[in-house]
This record gives structure tokens, sequence and C-alpha cells, in this order.
């Protein structure tokens, strides 16, 4: 599984506009189960998504269709981890 913290790299009137597009992408995701969840940082400057295992060629491939990479305003970090504990009602993101 991999948790993307996502920050923006611009002024907010430059990511306003790419808003919709992102939402956009982040729902297609959430609906092909490649993304598990996703949020918005509290402090206004970036989000948080947690991705279900995949090769990094395949989440490369679709990072580079987020609106917010594509027009250069935001930028993620990415970390791989292996969940190995868990409240019973997560259980199943030790297998993503």
């Amino acid at each position: 599984m991999y948790l993307l913290d996502l920050s923006y790299i611009k002024e907010k009137q430059q990511v306003e506009p790419e808003n919709k597009a992102h939402l956009d992408w982040v729902k297609k995701y959430l609906a092909d189960g490649s993304f598990l969840f996703a949020g918005a940082k509290r402090n206004g400057q970036g989000g948080i998504l947690a991705v279900k295992s995949m090769e990094m060629q395949a989440l490369t491939k679709i990072l580079s269709e987020d609106s917010y990479v594509i027009a250069n305003v935001g930028e993620y970090q990415i970390t791989e981890v292996d969940i190995k504990l868990a409240q019973p009602t997560y259980e199943a993101l030790k297998a993503a």
C-alpha cells in the first residue's frame, strides 16, 4: 500500500482552477478500487491519498493524470507501507 502526501507548490489562486478535475480524478480511482481513501489536509496545503499496492510504474502513470501534476501546482511524496496492525474494522488494509 502507498500513502501519498500531496503538497501544493503554487499559490492558492493557481491551484483552485484545477480542483474540479483533481476531484474527478480522485473519484475515478476510488471507484475502480485503486484508491482506498482520500482527504484534504486541514491546513489547506494539500491532501493525503491511500493507494492499494501496485507496481510503481502503474502508480506513476496514475499520478501523471492528476490535474495538479499536469498544471505543476502540486507534488506527491510517496511512501510505501506494509500494514501489520489494524483495528478490526480496518483489517482489510493489511491486504491492500
